[in-house]
């Protein structure tokens, strides 16, 4: 097997990870209801679950800048999963609500310690086309999501919100002995592919320079609307179809129909339209809150079914998009590249769900995903302002 090819078998390798995540990040969304009924605890509080995994992530920061650079990302990447599939273990056991929302947050740290390095590892090996490589990476994520909510729906049926947490620690435990193996095969060949000018460090003087830049503000604003929208969208989607519609057997398909339409999304549509990514994030954003919109005012679990499965069409591209726009900017340093957007993903998840989930409790839940579609504007704004100032060389 020649060096190329084999490159592409670690891709491959990537690439399934990335559809395991996809499934087990789905798990708040969809047990979110047993899990709120289990502690007796309010929507705020629920919120808080992914809020404390979004404060894990900018822990995860630490670890990225500390570590990248002075020890391989391919063996990182392994220890990453190593202690993710830990956190998800310690959740199996029902703990009390407090030692939960402490493994939620080791989740965080190294969930997007594991979300980061797989992006820098594909934009390192595949620099040919870094928003089409990123599109199918994020693509496979989507998938991973559609698949999530209908499997973990059925898992639960025969078994225990915390049960169902053992067997996705146990799925990534099988991958991990698999993926130790692939690279302990072709050590030597995959570290040549990884050269030196890969590997390179950054330290904190880099993430404060990063926001001097006018332009790496905005994609960074950019980033954190979208997700915004995402997240009210994970978390509580489902939870508005069972609880304020009544209509329990829809909830799951209703978050799948976001997955579904995110995957065909990066998959799909995002190669196939000739425009720049930050014309595409801005003209999807923009429909996705108005179909949003739209899904609410309806009043029918079908009508947010569509409307989930459209905001997931036009505005899933956003995130590939996002992450390959820094890594070409920091093509040197592929892993501050996507790092340094994601901390606006991670602080996205901290603030909406619970500010949602409080919204929700006083006015309503449809008032709380709302906030999505009002996030998903505002994403097609600041894109809209960074591709205007791009164009005109203004930043």
């Amino acid at each position: 097997m020649n060096k190329q090819r084999f490159a592409y078998v670690y891709v491959s390798l990537i690439f399934f990870v990335m559809f395991i995540y996809g499934i087990s990040m789905q798990a708040i969304g969809t047990l979110i209801t047993r899990i709120i009924d289990h502690y007796g605890i309010r929507m705020a509080q629920a919120g808080l679950l992914s809020s404390f995994s979004s404060a894990g992530n900018f822990a995860a920061i630490f670890v990225i800048t500390i570590f990248v650079g002075r020890i391989n990302k391919m063996i990182l990447m392994g220890a990453s999963l190593l202690f993710y599939a830990i956190s998800l273990y310690l959740i199996s056991f029902a703990p009390p609500f407090g030692i939960v929302l402490a493994s939620f947050a080791l989740i965080g740290v190294f969930g997007a310690t594991t979300d980061t390095l797989t992006n820098s590892l594909v934009a390192d090996l595949l620099p040919a086309n870094v928003s089409r490589s990123l599109s199918l990476l994020h693509g496979i994520f989507g998938v991973g999501g559609l698949c999530g909510p209908i499997l973990m729906e059925r898992l639960a049926g025969e078994m225990s919100w915390s049960q169902v947490y053992f067997a996705i620690s146990t799925a990534f435990l099988i991958y991990l002995v698999i993926y130790a193996l692939v690279v302990r095969w072709q050590w030597s060949l995959l570290s040549l592919r990884m050269s030196n000018e890969k590997q390179e460090r950054f330290g904190f003087s880099d993430i404060v320079q990063f926001f001097a830049r006018k332009r790496h503000m905005l994609l960074w604003i950019t980033m954190f609307f979208y997700g915004g929208n995402q997240s009210t969208l994970a978390v509580w989607v489902k939870r508005y179809v069972e609880t304020h519609l009544n209509v329990p057997a829809w909830g799951a398909y209703a978050l799948s129909a976001m997955w579904l339409g995110t995957a065909i999304s990066r998959l799909v549509i995002s190669p196939s339209i000739k425009a720049s990514s930050l014309r595409k994030i801005c003209l999807g954003n923009l429909f996705s809150a108005l179909a949003l919109a739209a899904g609410l005012l309806s009043g029918s679990a079908q009508g947010i079914a569509v409307a989930s499965l459209l905001v997931g069409l036009s505005s899933g591209l956003s995130i590939p998009l996002i992450l390959a726009t820094g890594c070409e900017w920091h093509p040197e340093k592929t892993a501050f590249g996507t790092m340094m957007p994601f901390t606006a993903c991670f602080l996205a998840y901290v603030v909406f769900p619970p500010l949602s989930g409080l919204l929700s409790d006083f006015l309503g839940i449809p008032w709380g995903v709302a906030m999505g579609a009002a996030s998903a504007f505002l994403t097609a704004v600041f894109s809209g302002l960074l591709d205007a100032g791009l164009k005109s060389k203004r930043l």
